[in-house]
């Protein structure tokens, strides 16, 4: 409050002018302040954004990558459940002789009853 002077004529206050550069160096002072503050913040801004996209994109190709493995896993398993289940592997590994075998079968015809 130095540069406030008051006198009492009324209810008048008349301050202390300063001159007209000072006010301008404190103005494009707090101007450049203020736009490095902004580019500072905004800079920061953007790593942190790039920063994330590119982690993103890494996880994702991981992903990519693990589901193309399950994928590969998948499809030798059901080859071999399809080699289990097929006749020539069952007859190689001699399980259709402990098998019991079928009688005789009767046909019931609904028409004739």
């Amino acid at each position: 409050m130095h540069d406030v002077i008051q006198r009492k004529y009324g209810s008048k206050i008349i301050r202390k002018r300063t001159p007209l550069s000072q006010e301008i160096r404190k103005a494009i002072v707090t101007l450049m302040f203020g736009l490095v503050l902004i580019t500072v913040v905004l800079s920061i801004v953007f790593l942190l954004n790039t920063s994330n996209s590119a982690q993103k994109g890494y996880v994702h190709s991981q992903l990519i990558l693990q589901n193309e493995e399950l994928d590969n896993i998948n499809k030798e398993l059901r080859m071999k459940v399809m080699e289990a289940r097929s006749m020539v592997h069952l007859e190689e590994t001699d399980k259709i002789d402990s098998m019991t075998k079928p009688g005789d079968s009767i046909l019931i015809d609904n028409e004739n009853s």
